[in-house]
This record gives structure tokens, sequence and C-alpha cells, in this order.
């Protein structure tokens, strides 16, 4: 009877402990979330030809928003600096994003910009990211076997 009791009475205190004792908290992913830069890979050799994005992603990461794509559009002997906007994206569960942005400048020329990439949110960068441009009869990356390859990475919040 004393062996029963004893065997109780630890069970009951182990089951005490389990219960009053808190978990060990889980490591929770990293925020996506935040400002970032990206730039062609590999950079383009010809200084004229250079490629900038900067977005932002949203606190769920869920969207990317804010696009700012700044390119020198080199046509022939015609550089024309480029700075546009982009709507905001959606992010697919498996981290994949794209839009087409299409529309007329000022000077009634059109243009075409074509964007995608995947946001691996853990590492907070941005890979497999591609674009394509025609402003006016000047096209880059428009070739669907040679887009211009891009990566970017989280330079803030």
């Amino acid at each position: 009877m004393r062996r029963l009791s004893r065997a109780l009475a630890v069970a009951f205190v182990a089951l005490a402990v389990l219960l009053t004792s808190s978990p060990a908290p889980a490591q929770a992913a990293p925020d996506p979330d935040g400002s970032y830069a990206a730039a062609e890979v590999p950079t383009e050799p010809n200084p004229l030809d250079r490629l900038d994005i900067r977005f932002k992603v949203a606190k769920d990461g869920r969207k990317v928003k804010g696009w700012l794509v700044t390119m020198n559009v080199v046509c022939g002997l015609d550089v024309r600096l480029v700075q546009q906007t982009m709507p905001t994206m959606k992010v697919r569960r498996n981290g994949r994003f794209a839009s087409v942005f299409a529309g007329t400048q000022d000077n009634g020329t059109p243009y075409r910009i074509e964007v995608a990439g995947k946001l691996v949110a853990k590492k907070r960068k941005v890979t497999d990211g591609t674009l394509s441009y025609q402003v006016g009869t000047c096209r880059r990356g428009t070739d669907p076997t040679n887009p211009l390859r891009w990566t970017g990475k989280r330079t803030g919040r």
C-alpha cells in the first residue's frame, strides 16, 4: 500500500509540473516586411544600361507595393532615363508575384513593363526576379529565353 501511495504522489507531482510549466516558445520566422532594393544580376557592364528597383513588402508578407523601377532605356544612340511606378502585387503562398504595367508616357510613347519574382520570407530576399520592358521601339528582356534577371534584399523596415 505504501508503494502505491508513493507512486501516486510521484505521478501527481510530475503531472503538476507538466501542467504548470510553459512550453518553450517556438522560434518565429523573421518578418519579411520592410524596404527592399534590387539590381540586375549579373551586373550589366554598360553603365548606361543599369536597372534599379525599390519596393516595400507589407507587414504580413502578402503584398509587394511602392514599386519604383529606375532604368536607362538605351536604343541605339538614344538614352532615356525612365522612372516608373508599378501597381501593388499580391504574393502567392509559394512566394511568387508578377505583374504587367503598360501605358503611355507624357510625350505619347507607349511602354510596357513586366516584372516577376519570388519572395523568400525567411531570408528576407527576392530571388528569381525577371523584368522586361518595351518603351517605344526600344526593348530589353522581352525575349522569353533571355529576360533581365534581378535579385533583391531587405534594406530596412
